[in-house]
């Protein structure tokens, strides 16, 4: 492909989607090694993705409502300048279809047409990019090193000493039955087995802040929370997007599920990251946590 022609990739989020697509965001980068990468994502994730290194440029979709006239035509007008000559649909919505449909119909686009893959959304991703004939690199072993910075100074303010567990007792408002509700005690039971532990909220998750024992590290951004996680001994959180980030980083780690999502859409078990799914998670006691984190430890 020639230096100067543009390609657009549309990946809206949620935060878990956007982390795992790295792999098919480096597939789209080595098969158009000297073309402009733009990234059309939310707003929230503009930050983020401005470190990743397969990425030159970024716009923002606000996702407005269609009856938002002026929105529209901002976005129809941002995308127009590009000139690009494929669009990869990565988030393949009924809003996508629609920006394929009605806005960019004469735009080579790659996409899925919406079709549900019966194993996982990621999965559909990969097929869809070898129908093009696009070839897939480490799609399932994303890797995202380049999002964790150095975090010693965190460290040490917070007095934390090597070797530190981290707990991620959070996920999203909209789906609060994600939430494991004992967190605080194995909080308790793994400091009594002499471990540091570090419970990472978000803003989402503030109002949890109370009754936690340990560190508490509050309101990091995606660079220092990847730091963290990076250079922890192993990871506990929910089916969320932090989970996303320790399983992608190669940790050690722990996600649990109830009933209420999958398990194996999910793609969160990847390398020595392992998933805990239960018919409910209430029933879900904290030794019976631990002793599934000993077995992962013990292993090679």
């Amino acid at each position: 492909m020639k230096k100067n022609e543009n390609i657009l990739i549309i990946k809206h989020g949620a935060l878990g989607d956007l982390i795992q697509a790295e792999g098919i965001i480096k597939s789209i980068r080595y098969e158009h090694k000297n073309a402009k990468l733009v990234l059309l994502t939310s707003k929230k994730f503009i930050n983020l993705m401005s470190m990743c290194p397969y990425i030159d440029d970024q716009l923002i979709d606000n996702r407005s409502s269609f009856l938002n006239i002026f929105s529209l035509i901002h976005l129809y007008k941002n995308i127009k300048k590009y000139n690009f000559k494929i669009i990869y649909d990565l988030q393949n919505s009924q809003r996508t279809y629609i920006y394929r449909k009605y806005l960019f119909k004469k735009i080579n686009w790659v996409t899925t047409d919406r079709k549900d893959h019966p194993i996982s959304g990621l999965r559909g991703l990969e097929e869809m990019l070898r129908e093009y004939l696009v070839i897939s690199k480490d799609i399932f072993r994303p890797d995202i090193s380049w999002l964790a910075i150095d975090t010693k100074n965190i460290i040490k303010k917070n007095k934390i000493l090597s070797k530190y567990i981290v707990l991620l007792p959070g996920s999203s408002k909209k789906n609060p039955l994600k939430r494991w509700p004992y967190f605080v005690d194995l909080a308790k039971l793994l400091i009594s087995k002499g471990y540091e532990v570090i419970t990472i909220l978000g803003p989402e998750e503030l109002e949890m802040n109370r009754s936690f024992p340990g560190h508490i590290l509050k309101n990091l951004d995606w660079s220092q929370l990847s730091g963290i996680i990076k250079n922890s001994y192993f990871v506990v959180g929910n089916d969320s997007g932090p989970s996303h980030i320790a399983s992608c980083l190669n940790k050690k780690g722990l996600a649990l599920f109830g009933p209420s999502t999958s398990a194996v859409r999910s793609e969160l078990k990847r390398g020595k990251f392992e998933i805990l799914k239960v018919d409910n998670l209430e029933n879900l006691a904290a030794d019976e946590v631990l002793g599934v984190m000993i077995k992962i430890l013990n292993k090679n």
